[in-house]
């Protein structure tokens, strides 16, 4: 919805009547994306604190997150997007010529620019401090694992030792508690597939959340830094310096910047698997009719040289035969 609401404004801003614009309707498009973009990357951070919670706090997990609440919750990011993105509409707002140049470092005072900037990296910053802890907790998890194999390891080895000097019925014993062990492990870890109860796949939703980060941080991050440095740097907003920021950070940064709404997406398909199904069924039909295609071709082509080969023979053969003619009748 946040990415589909940044096209319909970017669409917006070009399709619209410069003549017609005013500073109303500059201050509704980049409020539209500023809101639409926060937005996006705060509901990320929701699906981080979501991972976080269902992994590391599992049993309270169903206790702390339900319907309602993340209901509630995206709802906030919604409010807080909106309130951030609209300031300017509502009295916060530079000078962009009447919207003759609808620009975001012109329509936004330094002060707003650098609470959008902050309120975008926020989210982030939570992200990757969740999946440090979560990484933490999963190497600390492996080692004890591997630390409890090898002394069961050793107690093994140590039990196979004594048994050397105990009788054959404890031998026996021995070996059937192991036995009856073995088999309640089986029914406990090696269950059916079609009795076990399927869990959500987390470690897919924290791919998708790594990869939707990745993508924010090497669209949005250069626009960001550009826009503090021009906030701290341009006292002299008229310097050439200053110029020149502002026409990069509103151009290449910008559409930079865009092109994220058009790859969160195409993460967020690709890793459903009804979509990558639809994909692959897609390009091998297209495969398939590629090559059958060529194939008419090739037959159609073999069997025009087929059919043209017998013709010059006969054609050969009656040529002879007026010769032969003609050499008798002389």
């Amino acid at each position: 919805m946040t990415d589909l609401l940044t096209g319909v404004a970017v669409v917006f801003g070009q399709l619209y009547p410069k003549e017609n614009r005013d500073h109303n309707i500059c201050a509704l498009q980049l409020g539209m994306i500023v809101a639409s973009t926060l937005t996006s990357v705060y509901s990320v951070g929701l699906i981080a604190v979501d991972r976080f919670l269902y992994i590391i706090h599992g049993i309270q997990y169903q206790q702390w997150v339900y319907p309602t609440r993340a209901r509630l919750l995206i709802a906030g990011t919604w409010v807080v997007g909106c309130v951030i993105g609209f300031m300017p509409l509502f009295g916060w707002y530079g000078d962009t010529e009447n919207g003759r140049i609808c620009w975001f470092i012109l329509l936004a005072p330094r002060g707003l620019i650098l609470l959008t900037v902050l309120a975008g990296i926020l989210p982030i910053l939570i992200v990757v401090a969740l999946y440090s802890i979560i990484l933490f907790h999963a190497v600390k998890k492996i080692a004890h694992l591997q630390d409890s194999d090898n002394n069961r390891n050793a107690t093994n080895s140590s039990t196979n030792n004594l048994r050397m000097f105990r009788g054959r019925g404890q031998v026996a014993q021995t070996e059937e508690t192991n036995s009856k062990k073995r088999n309640i492990f089986a029914r406990i870890f090696m269950k059916n597939p079609s009795t076990s109860v399927k869990t959500p796949s987390k470690w897919k939703a924290i791919k998708v959340v790594l990869f939707t980060t990745g993508s924010f941080l090497v669209t949005w991050s250069p626009y960001f830094i550009t826009s503090i440095i021009y906030v701290y740097q341009c006292e002299n907003i008229d310097s050439k310096r200053c110029r020149n920021l502002r026409i990069i950070i509103a151009s290449p940064l910008a559409i930079l910047g865009f092109t994220n709404s058009l790859i969160n997406p195409i993460i967020y398909a690709w890793w459903h698997k009804g979509f990558r199904t639809f994909v692959q069924k897609r390009v091998s039909t297209v495969i398939m009719k590629t090559r059958r295609k060529n194939n008419i071709v090739t037959n159609s082509n073999t069997n025009t040289q087929s059919s043209s080969t017998p013709g010059t023979k006969s054609g050969d053969k009656m040529e002879a035969v007026k010769e032969e003619v003609e050499v008798n009748s002389a």
